[in-house]
């Protein structure tokens, strides 16, 4: 192997490479990267497992040619080198991977390329072509409530259900819930179950593209997601996501509709009292022409805080978990946000204000807050 690539156009393969590669493994063969240098340019493969990305750059070819380096450690020493031409050349004699750039050098120990496993191929007769941008905001709109639980496996995954109305994305970990509809997707029925780590990866990767395929692995085991000359695979998560329909309330009592920013910097705020633990709760309370929040700890002291928002219905409260509120809240992009509830103890629905929202809803369990148990008074 002899050849050129830019510095920079391999050192950002390599930022993608190492999110992937593990820098612990019980074969060392994964905590590598696999260079394979050819007509096509220069080819780099990285995978746990489970995850694993293929991407190829252009280079100067001089001889053809695969090598298996460390990722973790090419990566941070390319990072340093400067923006020039760099020189990959590998000894098979010693089996090192020289790495010259300016006036640095490295050689780099290199496993046999050959035992580095092969990522699975994906089946040309199902794919889905979409808006790369449109996906991105969809995934960054759900992803953050699927649950990091690895006990309930597959509220671990984001939800891909094609079906004729479009493909509907949908992430729950219990405590709330998140779905939202790219109707542009409609095809034949298929639920896919995707680890919320490789959405996220999905994500970063989407920015870089104007269009993205989706292809299965045959025996849908597992999925590709395809921009520009980047392959992104993950496996599947085996088993069935459940129905989230009948947790969704379709009647309210009270619906309060108010500036997004506004809203979201004070449950920031809110935030930083409340009680000690994960929940930070927050009241809201819906009074007649805007929403009171109020947060208090007995180590932290209270904060509250008053935003103008139009109230329907009752003026009633509901206590919430501050930091699912502002996960939600950082995933929101519309300048209104409604909320809407029936009782105390209810979850409370969170809705953006648009005409092309319709379909996007996210829900939230509250939390018990003992000045709440009283009658609701009449608006």
């Amino acid at each position: 192997m002899d050849l050129t690539v830019d510095q920079s156009s391999l050192n950002r393969a390599l930022r993608l490479i190492t999110r992937v590669a593990p820098t612990k493994a019980a074969l060392p063969i994964l905590q590598t990267v696999r260079l394979d240098a050819g007509s096509h340019g220069l080819t780099l493969t990285a995978t746990d497992g489970d995850l694993g990305v293929e991407l190829t750059i252009a280079a100067q070819m001089q001889t053809a040619g695969q090598a298996a380096t460390p990722a973790h450690l090419l990566g941070e020493y390319v990072a340093q080198l400067p923006a020039e031409p760099l020189r990959l050349t590998l000894d098979p004699a010693s089996q090192r991977l020289q790495a010259a750039c300016g006036r640095s050098t490295a050689r780099l120990a290199s496993l046999p390329p050959a035992e580095y496993p092969t990522l699975p191929t994906p089946d040309t007769g199902w794919a889905f072509d979409l808006d790369a941008k449109r996906l991105q905001a969809a995934l960054n709109r759900v992803s953050f409530a699927a649950s990091r639980d690895t006990s309930r496996p597959v509220l671990t995954a984001v939800l891909f259900d094609f079906a004729a109305e479009g493909l509907t994305l949908a992430a729950a970990d219990g405590f709330r819930l998140a779905r939202t509809r790219l109707a542009e997707a409609g095809g034949a029925s298929q639920q896919l179950l995707v680890p919320v780590r490789a959405v996220a990866e999905f994500s970063r990767l989407l920015g870089e593209g104007a269009s993205v395929r989706l292809m299965l692995t045959p025996e849908v085991r597992g999925l590709y997601l395809l921009v520009n000359s980047t392959r992104l695979f993950t496996r599947l998560i085996d088993g069935r996501f459940p129905d989230i329909r009948p947790l969704i309330p379709t009647a309210w009592r009270t619906q309060v509709t108010l500036a997004t920013a506004s809203f979201r910097q004070a449950i920031r705020v809110a935030s930083l009292f409340g009680a000690h633990g994960d929940a930070r709760p927050v009241v809201l309370l819906a009074e007649t022409d805007h929403l009171h929040l109020r947060a208090r700890g007995d180590e932290t002291g209270e904060a509250e805080s008053h935003l103008p928002a139009t109230v329907e219905g009752e003026t009633q409260g509901v206590a919430l978990n501050t930091r699912l509120l502002t996960d939600l809240l950082d995933s929101l992009t519309a300048t209104q946000v409604q909320l809407a509830w029936t009782s105390p103890q209810s979850p409370v629905t969170v809705r953006e204000v648009g005409d092309t929202l319709a379909d996007d809803v996210h829900v939230i369990m509250p939390l018990h807050d003992p000045t709440l148990a009283r009658p609701a008074r009449a608006a």
